[in-house]
């Protein structure tokens, strides 16, 4: 699943690798109204991946600027429960949301603390570019006379999310010297969104800005492997 090359002699100063991440996906509901008698909360989390490259390039021993390029899955998922009429309403929205995301930050390497063993640690902001929507679940109870008719309605595809995610990173993990020119690396990463990520309509259309109601937030629990 990983393979990596660096580009240049282990003294270079930019370092160039390949890292694979099978996450865990929070998703963080706000629910904005609280005395209206609908609630909306997180549906759980869920198993997706990051992929991609990484970058180094060193500004002393230890210290290097710190980047790359991933393509990152995280799971939306989001419940709605509606007690405000009769009969009760309650629904579920899954779906995929597919980034291309950058890290941009900073990297500290320690000296070895073992024979060829080296800790890491990363702080980085990212950012991401939402290239696909990928409904995996959208249901609710009502009946359905009309489409009018309905209060909860899909967003259409690919329009109940934003297109832009921000976030902090922070990594630790250690690195394993193979070679003259090649490292192993493992580590435990947590990227916090900061932004929301509901669109205007949201994963349940109300024909309402969903943000007065609630707020979608994203958080990845990930094992990093990779080379460099």
């Amino acid at each position: 699943l990983v393979a990596s090359f660096k580009l240049s002699a282990q003294d270079s100063k930019f370092h160039l690798g390949i890292r694979f991440a099978p996450n865990i996906a929070f998703t963080r509901v706000e629910d904005v109204e609280s005395g209206d008698r609908i609630s909306y909360e997180t549906e759980g989390a869920g198993v997706r991946y990051s992929a991609g490259l990484t970058g180094e390039y060193f500004i002393g021993k230890t210290f290097a600027v710190y980047s790359g390029i991933w393509y990152n899955v995280q799971k939306a998922g989001v419940k709605v429960s509606d007690e405000s009429g009769t009969p009760k309403i309650s629904g579920t929205s899954i779906h995929n949301l597919q980034y291309v995301q950058v890290p941009v930050g900073f990297k500290l390497v320690t000296d070895e603390v073992g024979t060829d063993i080296k800790l890491y640690f990363v702080v980085a902001g990212t950012l991401g570019l939402k290239i696909n929507e990928k409904e995996k679940e959208w249901n609710t109870n009502e009946i359905k006379v009309g489409e009018s008719d309905l209060k909860y309605r899909k967003p259409g595809a690919g329009n109940g999310y934003t297109y832009f995610d921000a976030g902090l990173l922070l990594t630790a993990g250690i690195e394993y010297k193979l070679s003259e020119s090649n490292s192993l690396f493992v580590g435990l990463s947590y990227n916090r969104g900061l932004t929301e990520i509901q669109s205007k309509k949201g994963p349940f259309n109300t024909g309402q800005d969903a943000g007065d109601s609630f707020k979608v937030r994203a958080a990845l629990l990930s094992l990093e492997v990779g080379i460099k």
